[in-house]
């Protein structure tokens, strides 16, 4: 799930974020855009996420980068850590990401990044 407020500038993700909850987040997203300031990610809370979600994060980044703001990412999990570095938000002009540990001492192995289970259906 993903929360805008506004004073600050404020997303907040928690639990799991995938493409199939993409359109749910949207309308958070849209206000950020809008926002009259720099606005913090809160990833405190977020468990588990895809590609989808960054990428979302780096279409946010660079439409306030062209207005003259920028993105901090703070407070997030290894395994989220390890996703942000591993498509490359963190190296757009405009972000910030605050580390809690040392991205060298970040689990990205397939267990730690774990795909979706796909289901699976029986044809008869």
């Amino acid at each position: 799930m993903v929360d805008y407020a506004e004073h600050p500038p404020t997303l907040r993700c928690s639990g799991d974020e995938d493409r199939l909850t993409q359109a749910r987040r949207r309308p958070a997203l849209a206000r950020a855009i809008k926002a009259p300031a720099d606005v913090v990610i809160d990833l405190t809370e977020l468990t588990w996420a895809d590609a989808s979600l960054m990428l979302d994060f780096v279409m946010l980044a660079r439409r306030l980068r062209a207005q003259g703001r920028t993105v901090a990412l703070r407070n997030a999990q290894p395994q989220i850590v390890a996703l942000i570095e591993l498509v490359g938000l963190d190296r757009i002009d405009g972000v910030h990401v605050e580390r809690a540990t040392a991205s060298r001492d970040v689990d990205i192995s397939a267990h730690a990044i774990r795909p979706r289970p796909r289901l699976r259906v029986a044809h008869a």
